[in-house]
């Protein structure tokens, strides 16, 4: 089931730019590891992370890098291994460039996009069969897995609407999220940890066509941690579940167990 990839790197954003690079709160080294289930069965794995600074056209960017497989039964009922990497704009936080690496069964598709913020167009390549198209783009976008780091320099408040434009399946999407539920998620041994609920809109292709619905919850506090994913449909739920922490040098490496962040979901 090939959605599990998009399902994580499917965040939200707000819509201003952040400040200051000091004041961000991921550094160069953390990584975010996941378990993704379906109903109770842990069916795969995912991971973000802040690999390092590359420059992209004379331009310091963060290289962002997005994993997800499925492991067990999952890869018994479907076979996925997902690489999608980004370079997010240290300066202006929006997207330079884009790129995956995705086996969905008997599928491979490997593609990268290139954003010219000079020709306003984006740009993307199959390298497999070498084909090109263009997209015209007429502001900074942010692609799937940029958003998510760009979402968290934002000042997200509850019943406070905010936009921002994504790029994604050769698209510009104008995507909506409002914080509409503010509660403690026990995630031990950090402790009581705030968080907020978010509900993108417009939501995956795959949850609308299935009649479902999809939330997120961020940690209410300056590190802004995805913690859950969770998706009601007519076929089940899934959910996507934060477990580790490993927020770069020098902080030490936090464990979040996953059952008591699954039982705080809804």
């Amino acid at each position: 089931m090939k959605w599990w990839c998009w399902i994580l790197t499917s965040w939200l954003a707000a819509s201003s730019f952040a400040g200051a690079a000091e004041s961000l709160p991921f550094r160069v080294g953390e990584k975010l590891g996941y378990r993704i289930f379906w109903g109770p069965i842990l069916v795969g794995e995912a991971s973000l992370e802040v690999r390092g600074i590359e420059p992209v056209d004379g331009h310091d960017c963060y290289h962002l890098i997005a994993n997800a497989q499925t492991v067990g039964l999952g890869r018994l009922m479907y076979k996925l291994d997902s690489a999608t990497e980004s370079w997010l704009d240290v300066a202006g936080l929006f997207s330079r460039r884009f790129q995956q690496d995705r086996r969905e069964g008997r599928s491979h598709k490997q593609s990268v996009t290139e954003f010219d913020y000079t020709r306003n167009e984006a740009v993307t390549r199959n390298l497999i069969t070498g084909k090109q198209q263009r997209q015209a783009i007429d502001k900074p976008v942010q692609d799937i897995v940029s958003s998510l780091y760009y979402m968290r320099t934002q000042p997200l408040a509850l019943d406070r609407a905010s936009t921002f434009t994504l790029n994604a399946s050769d698209k510009n999407w104008t995507v909506t999220c409002r914080p509409d539920r503010r509660q403690s998620i026990e995630v031990r041994p950090i402790g009581e940890v705030q968080a907020l609920r978010i509900e993108p809109a417009p939501t995956l292709k795959f949850v609308a066509s299935n009649k479902g619905r999809m939330w997120l919850w961020v940690s209410d506090d300056k590190r802004k941690l995805p913690l859950v994913v969770n998706s009601t449909m007519v076929i089940g739920t899934a959910k996507l579940v934060l477990y580790r922490v490993e927020p770069g040098t020098p902080t030490k490496t936090a464990q979040l167990p996953v059952a008591s962040v699954i039982a705080a979901a809804p």
